[in-house]
């Protein structure tokens, strides 16, 4: 490993911004201020729409992303890269989540967010060309619809499917932020699928076009 001392110190966020995030939080860590910059404007928006989820509540999760910033903050000067930064970075937004949850189990808001279909739920990518108007009606009623039973989840098995489908965690990094083995990460996920298409299987047997 190259020893810290003998790296270029980069001022320039357009240098910077070239950098891995390891390397960027191990600069902060060394006093280069602009390096934390840069981890937040790479990582505001996934962090804000994870904790959006898991909170189902605009203002509060914008209060947990600066809550997750300051903890990274906090967490520099201790800062090891034994493994991605993001596993680290997930690993502190879903602690502040259950923290959260724990505080205002009462309270939460029931809006749906927005996840995708359940059979292309892993891929965020939009489908190519204009939907017509009939496939986009269908589309956002059953982006609503799971939104709705993916709440109704057990805690375990809604994180673990937040994590790996809709953040795109490996198994094993999901493990990493939940603090269990990436079997049971797996048994969570065929849990949390089996009991998806049990609840919609109805909705889509209809063609997502009629809720009740």
């Amino acid at each position: 490993m190259t020893d810290r001392s003998d790296r270029p110190k980069l001022d320039l966020a357009s240098d910077l911004g070239q950098l891995s995030d390891e390397d960027l939080m191990l600069r902060y860590a060394e006093g280069q201020a602009a390096a934390f910059d840069v981890l937040v404007l790479r990582h505001r928006r996934r962090i804000y729409s994870f904790l959006l989820r898991r909170v189902r509540n605009p203002d509060r999760a914008e209060e947990l992303l600066s809550d997750v910033f300051l903890k990274l903050h906090r967490a520099a000067p201790r800062y090891t890269p034994e493994a991605r930064f993001t596993t680290y970075l997930y690993t502190i937004a879903y602690r502040a989540s259950l923290n959260a949850q724990s505080r205002q189990r009462n309270r939460l808001d029931q809006g749906v967010g927005g996840l995708n279909e359940l059979d292309s739920v892993r891929s965020c990518a939009p489908a190519a060309g204009a939907p017509s108007p009939d496939r986009a009606l269908r589309s956002q009623r059953a982006v609503a619809r799971l939104d709705h039973e993916l709440a109704q989840l057990p805690e375990g098995q809604q994180a673990a499917f937040i994590l790996y489908y809709r953040e795109g965690l490996s198994c094993a990094e999901a493990a990493e932020c939940l603090g269990i083995s990436p079997a049971e990460v797996k048994g969570r996920l065929a849990y949390a699928r089996k009991l998806l298409r049990e609840r919609m299987s109805g909705f889509l047997d209809a063609g997502g076009i009629d809720l009740s």
